[in-house]
């Protein structure tokens, strides 16, 4: 993520709800302050493909709104 960044490139990491915390925390630790984070609910382990569809489509509106934002007006 930090290499993609330093190029240029916007990332967004998608964690789950249980997962914020420690996601905001490592972002901050790798001098990431504005990491952007898409949050879907917990858990993913276990669910089947139509659950995982159901958690990427309510990350998807998250992560095109902060991939909009890093890349500015």
């Amino acid at each position: 993520m930090i290499d993609l960044e330093e190029r240029g490139v916007p990332t967004v990491v998608i964690c789950t709800t249980a997962f914020v915390g420690l996601g905001k925390s490592i972002a901050r630790s790798l001098g990431l302050e504005q990491g952007a984070l898409a949050v879907v609910s917990h858990p993913i382990g276990g669910l089947k493909p139509d659950e995982v569809r159901r958690r990427a489509e309510e990350a998807l509106p998250q992560v095109a709104r902060l991939l909009a934002r890093a890349a500015g007006p």
